[in-house]
């Protein structure tokens, strides 16, 4: 059954930004394959987490300054009522602007998580 998001949020300094059309979460890696003498093993490893959200860029107002984001905290919540936070968020990366002339301009932005709750 797919999942649905209802909403995504960006909390930063006390403001709150949902302007977003679409979020993909990274894959998360647990743990590593190792190279032993006569065998593999593995090893765990500290979880990376990450986010990709395409902005949507208002037309009537200024466009949020993804720059000074540090420290924030993103939550998805989706229609099954489960929420999903991401805590110590930070820009890694502004990319690309896509403009296609019928829809709005959309802009995507990479975020790392220090951590993530469900």
């Amino acid at each position: 059954m797919p999942e649905y998001v209802s909403q995504v949020l960006l909390e930063i300094n006390g403001q709150e930004i949902s302007d977003f059309k679409t979020v993909t979460e990274d894959e998360v890696e647990l743990a590593k394959a190792v190279k032993l003498m006569n065998k593999t093993g593995n090893m765990g490893v500290t979880p990376r987490y990450g986010v990709q959200v395409d902005y949507v860029v208002p037309s009537d107002a200024p466009e949020f300054d993804f720059e000074g984001v540090k420290n924030g905290t993103l939550t998805i919540d989706k229609m099954n009522g489960v929420r999903e936070t991401f805590t110590g968020v930070r820009t890694l990366k502004v990319g690309s602007t896509k403009y296609d002339g019928e829809n709005e301009v959309v802009r995507t932005i990479t975020f790392g998580a220090a951590g993530k709750v469900k």
